[in-house]
């Protein structure tokens, strides 16, 4: 089906795959992962370092302080939360997207490692998440971090579980958030809008299930009631910083995305809406060397430049 869409052609080389939400398998593919991104880690062992947070319930989340070659303290920071389904590590494109934020943007990233599905279902990775946040800036002085200058950022999973600890935040914690990036990011749990059907099949995606991925995800299905902070777009918008919304043209995420940014700015938040035409899900992780994919990186870091004051 995907032909039948004018992809761009430095993404029509990009391979459909099912992503298997078995658990024998997810924990295959999570080890093989881990070690791809430590061998991988070791090029830039001079920026980032590697330590265990302490999280709800005696939880010790692992997470990879970036801090860039001459960065000036107090520098802003970006708490960062990679994409992967809610179910998979982080691919090792996504660490280097994040030294990129660091080292252009100057800033350092606090790039969380958050516990997965199913084995860990919601709320265990979202309040991982939010812990970081919290210990970025409980740590502030010691890491060197201007706590008036912390934003958060994620991509697809990544960029739901940012956009609800921007929520959570604001709303419950009074933190003054700077900024949030959201990547092509998962935004509403209803899955009715026409994206989701019209590309469940374009490339890296062959027949995807949100409705299946929601099962593995949640403790009950969204059936029964859908948590609180689980759906970006439920929760309460109005008061919310900046934000830098992505999406892809093609992908089964796009009409999601753009309905929240919709939102964000109907609630008088200051949004900054990127679409990028020819587009797939994953584009700057699966084709990072294209121009497209180096502009879109281009625009996340002006964006996060401009909320640093930079």
């Amino acid at each position: 089906m995907s032909n039948a869409f004018d992809i761009h052609p430095d993404f029509q080389s990009i391979k459909a795959r099912t992503l298997s939400l078995k658990r024998w398998v997810l924990a295959l593919m999570r080890n093989l992962l881990a070690a791809v991104n430590a061998l991988h880690r070791r090029k830039f062992k001079a920026i980032v370092s590697r330590q265990r947070i302490a999280g709800r319930g005696g939880h010790r989340i692992p997470v990879q302080l970036i801090k860039p070659e001459n960065l000036q303290a107090p520098c802003a920071a970006l708490v960062y939360f990679h994409g992967g389904a809610f179910v998979m590590k982080h691919a090792p494109q996504h660490l280097e997207n994040a030294v990129r934020y660091a080292r252009e943007a100057g800033c350092c990233v606090v790039f969380v490692e958050y516990r997965l599905a199913p084995v860990h279902r919601f709320p265990a990775g979202f309040d991982d998440c939010h812990a970081a946040l919290h210990w970025a800036l409980s740590n502030a002085d010691e890491l060197g971090i201007d706590a008036g200058r912390v934003a958060v950022g994620g991509d697809s999973a990544g960029g739901a579980l940012a956009a609800a600890v921007a929520q959570r935040a604001v709303h419950e914690d009074g933190i003054r958030l700077c900024g949030q990036m959201l990547i092509y990011p998962v935004a509403d749990v209803e899955c009715s809008r026409p994206s989701v059907s019209a590309f469940a099949d374009v490339p890296p995606f062959k027949e995807a299930s949100l409705s299946a991925l929601w099962d593995v995800y949640f403790a009950a299905p969204p059936s029964a009631g859908v948590p609180r902070y689980a759906s970006p777009i439920l929760g309460q918008l109005a008061g919310l910083p900046p934000a830098y919304v992505e999406t892809a043209e093609f992908d089964m995420l796009h009409d999601q995305g753009h309905a929240y940014a919709q939102a964000l700015a109907a609630s008088g938040v200051d949004v900054t809406l990127n679409d990028i035409k020819g587009a797939v899900h994953g584009f700057d992780l699966l084709a990072a060397g294209s121009e497209v994919s180096r502009a879109a990186v281009q625009s996340r870091i002006q964006f996060l430049r401009r909320i640093f004051g930079g």
